[in-house]
């Protein structure tokens, strides 16, 4: 009998849009269940009592944490395509990466939005668009992905990001220069937005303006939003 795979979501979250991506990419078949962060239910909680989305229920069985809830995808189905390399090198060198984005990109992103005077959001998207270029400078020459034909965990771990990127631009008029400089990163861009996955988990422009605007005036009461507002490590 196969087993029940459900997916706790929240349509807006881009560590949620991860483990949802990587269960399509993955061809497993799941039942989808939004959860709003801001009010969760006894139920949810009891899946998960931090309280944080995504969450993979498998035959039972609870895992979260959105790079965690990548590799178990892969790990529990390997009959789909691959989403780390065979390689254990090349597999280091993955995770390492995903690190990477955790570290430098990440932060930098809520930073951006939430601080409130200009040079500190200026600051923040500097420091995207640097780590942006160091990322660039891994990613496989023949592409289009971050390891090359495949799509991945590197992939995976900053796309839900970069869709965001136009929220920072609404609110902060962050762009990626069209320079030869973001050549790579933009090639790699353009084909991780047109890949069927990320089509079927995104939202509007516009509900994401909407949703964000409360981290926009530095509102959110979320442990990202804490988290950036007291400096310390994302959760």
């Amino acid at each position: 009998m196969t087993a029940t795979v459900k997916l706790f979501s929240s349509w807006f979250c881009p560590f949620a849009q991860r483990a949802w991506l990587a269960l399509l990419e993955k061809g497993v078949e799941f039942e989808y269940n939004e959860i709003d962060p801001y009010n969760k239910t006894k139920e949810f909680l009891t899946i998960n009592p931090r309280g944080l989305v995504p969450v993979i229920v498998n035959d039972g069985k609870c895992v979260y944490e959105s790079a965690v809830c990548i590799e178990y995808v892969d790990e529990a189905w390997p009959d789909g395509p691959s989403l780390l390399p065979k390689d254990p090198y090349e597999r280091a060198q993955a995770r390492i990466w995903a690190d990477f984005i955790t570290k430098k990109i990440v932060p930098k992103f809520y930073m951006a939005l939430q601080r409130q005077t200009r040079p500190e959001q200026e600051e923040a998207m500097e420091a995207i668009l640097t780590a942006l270029i160091e990322l660039s400078g891994a990613m496989s020459t023949e592409g289009p992905f971050f390891g090359g034909q495949n799509f991945g965990l590197v992939d995976i771990m900053l796309v839900p990001f970069t869709i965001r990127f136009e929220i920072l631009s609404h609110y902060r008029s962050f762009a990626v220069p069209q320079t030869d400089t973001f050549a790579r990163f933009r090639r790699w861009m353009e084909a991780c937005h047109a890949r069927d996955s990320v089509k079927a988990t995104l939202s509007t422009k516009e509900k994401y303006i909407a949703i964000y605007k409360r981290y926009e005036n530095n509102s959110a009461q979320t442990e990202v939003a804490d988290a950036i507002r007291k400096g310390t490590t994302l959760p």
